[in-house]
Parts: structure tokens; C-alpha cells; sequence
């Protein structure tokens, strides 16, 4: 597996994955507010809601294996997942483009990838993913799926007739219940998926496949 080399992003990402690591009681607070109703994205404002150091370690070696240059995030939170994916870009010659939500998530990613040497690379589209991500360009190599559940189904509509034939769709948590109408329609569709469980853990990850031309 190759790693990253860089030692500004190691710094940076290790120092994130830190941070995450130590919010357990801020995220119980914030999974607590949805004992009295829907949990919001608003809800998590503070909280880290990561991929794991493994988890962006196969991502990144994913993408330079695959030569992964058009690289489309939905869920930036704080930019740990949004890291590997800038890594990778850099290494590649390509960009990302990811999508955040909350205004204040968008300020501290910014920040990160700043300081990490990544901003050349990253764009980050503040607002609703269902409107920032409609205008992109066609021809997406890897999409990463991390934001709200809800979403990720209205999202690959949108994104669809952006991708190409080969085009990967990365999709963390895809155990949870919320992600299930997405994952329907991936294995409803065999003409236009290939899809893989990856694991169950940590809310579990889906590895598809644009096969369709």
C-alpha cells in the first residue's frame, strides 16, 4: 500500500485524527439531541465525523493506483477524508472538489488545508450539496459519498450523467439504515453498478462502480 509521504499533511492529518479521536463526548451530545427529534447536519457543528486513518489510507491508495485526477467530495466536515483525497490529487496532477454544509466546518477545512500545503488543490462549495455539486463537469473519476444519508440517493441522480465509464463511488457509513434506499437502487441497477461491501465496522463502506458507457 503506498502511504503519504509528505511530512506537512502527515503532521496535519495526524494531528486531526487526534482531535476526532478525543470528541467522543461531543458527538454523544450531539447524537443525544435526536432522542426529541430528526437529528440536523446543524447538530454536528462541532463534532468530527471522520474516515478512519485506515480507511483514507486505502482511499489514497486507491486513487494513485487509478490514477485518480477529477475527484468530487459530498461531506467535507473538518477536511480529514477531504486530506487524502487532496493528497492524492497533488500527487496526480488533478483537483478536488468538495462540498460542506455548514459554514463554520467550511472556515476550519479551509484552514487545513492551508495549513497542509493543499489549498492549490482543494475546492471547497459551501451550501446544500444538491445545489453546489449540480453545476460540475462531466467526468468524474472518484466520487466520495460522506455527508447526510438522507442525501446520498438524490446526490447520484444529480451526479449520474457526470460520471464515466469506471468511475468510482466511495461510500462511507453505508450500514446505517438512512443509506439503505441508496444502496437499493445501486444493486437494483447491475447495468450501470458493480458494488462491493468493504466492512461492516464503524458504520461500514461500499466500494461501486459506474460500469455502464
Amino acid at each position: 500500500m503506498q502511504l503519504i509521504a509528505d511530512n506537512v499533511i502527515n503532521s496535519t492529518l495526524n494531528q486531526l485524527h487526534r482531535e476526532a479521536s478525543s470528541q467522543k463526548f461531543t458527538l454523544f451530545k450531539s447524537l443525544s439531541k435526536g432522542i426529541f427529534r430528526p437529528l440536523q447536519p446543524v447538530d454536528f457543528k462541532d463534532a468530527y465525523i471522520a474516515i478512519s486513518k485506515g480507511q483514507g489510507q486505502y482511499i489514497y491508495d486507491l486513487l494513485l493506483k487509478r490514477q485518480s485526477k477529477y475527484i468530487v467530495e459530498f461531506g467535507t466536515s473538518f477536511g480529514i477524508s477531504t486530506l487524502y483525497l487532496g493528497a492524492a490529487a497533488k500527487k496526480n496532477g488533478g483537483k478536488v472538489i468538495t462540498t460542506e454544509l455548514l459554514p463554520e466546518k467550511c472556515r476550519v477545512a479551509e484552514q487545513n488545508f492551508e495549513k497542509a500545503g493543499l489549498s492549490d488543490v482543494i475546492e471547497v462549495r459551501e451550501g446544500d450539496a444538491l445545489q453546489t455539486l449540480r453545476d460540475i463537469p462531466d467526468g468524474i473519476d472518484f466520487l466520495l459519498m460522506d455527508g447526510w444519508n438522507d442525501l446520498y440517493l438524490p446526490l447520484l441522480e444529480i451526479l449520474e450523467p457526470k460520471f464515466k465509464k469506471g468511475t468510482l463511488i466511495y461510500t462511507d457509513n453505508a450500514s446505517f439504515a438512512s443509506a439503505q434506499p441508496y444502496l437499493n437502487y445501486i444493486y437494483a441497477n447491475p447495468q450501470k453498478y458493480r458494488s462491493q461491501r468493504l466492512y461492516d465496522e464503524k458504520g461500514g463502506s461500499e466500494l461501486s462502480q459506474w460500469i455502464a458507457d
